[in-house]
C-alpha cells in the first residue's frame, strides 16, 4: 500500500458556499461527507488528511453551516456538508440544506459518491433513515462508514457492525460496500478508507456522475 494511503493526503480549504453559485467550477471529482450532527465528521476528515485543524471540530453540534470544499492532493475535492438532525438550527442553516445541499446532492455532476457516516454506537437513527431514503430516491451511491469504533469493546463493536450491516440491506439503497468501522482517535480503518476513496475517485468504483 502506498505511503499516501497510510499517512493521508495534503489538503487545503478551497471554497465555502451556501448555494450552487459559490461552488467550485473546475470539474474535479468530488466525494461528499455527510452525517448526523456530532457523528465525528470533522475529526474524520482531519484524520484522513493528517491535518489536525483542516475541518473545524466543535463540541457544539451543528457548527458547520456551509458547504466546505477541501482541495485534496491537487486532484480532488472532499466536500464537507452540514450535519443533519440537530434540532436547534436557524433559518440560514435550513436554507443551506434546502438550496445548497439539496441542489448539490441531486445535481452535482462532479460528485462520485457520498460517504455516509453513522455513529457505530447508535446505528441507523430515524434521521439517518431519511437521508438514506433521499440518497436512494436520487440514485446516489454511498459508502457507509461507522465512526467512534474505539468507544466500543471488541465484542460490542462486532455486534454493532453486524447490526448496522443488516439495517443497510434494504431495497433501493446503493451502498458501495459493507460498512467500514473507523476511529479518528486511534486511526482504525483509515488506510482502508483512503484506499476505497482513492479507488472511487480514480474511477474504479461506482459514482453518481459521468463526464
Amino acid at each position: 500500500m502506498s505511503p499516501t494511503l497510510i499517512e493521508g493526503w495534503p489538503a487545503r480549504l478551497a471554497a465555502v458556499g451556501a448555494t450552487a453559485a459559490q461552488f467550485p467550477v473546475d470539474q474535479l471529482p468530488e466525494i461528499a461527507f455527510v452525517g448526523r450532527s456530532n457523528c465525528g465528521k470533522s475529526s474524520l476528515l482531519n484524520r484522513l488528511v493528517n491535518q489536525r485543524h483542516l475541518a473545524r471540530v466543535s463540541k457544539r453540534p451543528g457548527c458547520t453551516r456551509d458547504v466546505l470544499f477541501f482541495h485534496v492532493w491537487q486532484r480532488w475535492y472532499f466536500v464537507d456538508l452540514p450535519g443533519y438532525g440537530f434540532a436547534r438550527i436557524d433559518q440560514r442553516q435550513r436554507a443551506v440544506w434546502e438550496r445548497g445541499i439539496g441542489h448539490y446532492l441531486s445535481q452535482r455532476r462532479q460528485l462520485r459518491a457520498v460517504i455516509l457516516l453513522f455513529d457505530l454506537r447508535r446505528g441507523v437513527t430515524d434521521i439517518d433513515q431519511q437521508m438514506l431514503n433521499y440518497l436512494g430516491q436520487h440514485g446516489i451511491p454511498f459508502l457507509p462508514v461507522a465512526t467512534k469504533s474505539d468507544q466500543l469493546g471488541s465484542n460490542d463493536r462486532r455486534q454493532a457492525l453486524t447490526r448496522l450491516t443488516g439495517q443497510l440491506q434494504q431495497p433501493g439503497y446503493l451502498a458501495i460496500a459493507a460498512p467500514l468501522a473507523v476511529s479518528s482517535l486511534n486511526g482504525t480503518g483509515m488506510p482502508e478508507l483512503r484506499q476505497m476513496l482513492h479507488r472511487i475517485l480514480a474511477g474504479e468504483g461506482d459514482g453518481t456522475g459521468s463526464d
